[in-house]
């Protein structure tokens, strides 16, 4: 399939190249980390570059670390969700060792604390790509709450009100498994 991107103006398609040229291959290596598999890896990349292109007004400076880590969580995500049409898993547990951090804080803690990674895989998985995509950013990449709202084009306030209701949410997904079994 030939994808055809439709730029406004030619400063915008060089934007966009030297973009590509600049993280192809950081994010085919996040992709290739995640999937292990070459052509995967090119499709996910590809699907990344789709999805960038859809946000171009969300990126800063091509060399700037905040566009390096969107990219490469756009990209983390398009291979996340191949690897999920491949397994039926959303994201594989391997991968979330490092979301896994333990916070002393009430319902993150009793989520971060008590779950597998089977379990963090499935139930981060079920997330929206929207809530998926912040918890990655928080979690996976340490990110402050502000750098997270600019790159979501939210506030602040909004990224932690979000980020408690995806605790909870987990929280609560625990709950129903622990009643369930």
């Amino acid at each position: 399939m030939m994808i055809v991107f439709a730029f406004q103006t030619e400063a915008e398609r060089d934007r966009f190249t030297a973009l590509y040229e600049r993280y192809r291959n950081l994010l085919y290596a996040k992709a290739y980390d995640i999937l292990h598999d070459a052509m995967l890896a090119e499709d996910a990349v590809s699907e990344a570059f789709i999805r960038v292109f859809r946000n171009m007004d969300k990126i800063e400076g091509v060399d700037s670390p905040r566009t390096a880590a969107f990219l490469v969580t756009i990209a983390r995500n398009a291979a996340l969700t191949i690897y999920a049409k491949r397994r039926e898993e959303a994201v594989p547990a391997e991968d979330l060792i490092e979301i896994a951090g333990a916070d002393p804080q009430g319902l993150e803690d009793l989520v971060m604390r008590e779950l597998t990674n089977e379990r963090v895989a499935r139930l981060v998985g079920a997330l929206d790509e929207q809530s998926r995509y912040i918890f990655i950013m928080k979690y996976a990449y340490d990110m402050p709450h502000r750098e997270i709202a600019a790159q979501c084009g939210m506030t602040e306030n909004n990224i932690t009100v979000k980020l408690h209701r995806i605790r909870k949410k987990l929280a609560d997904a625990l709950e129903d498994e622990r009643d369930a079994g």
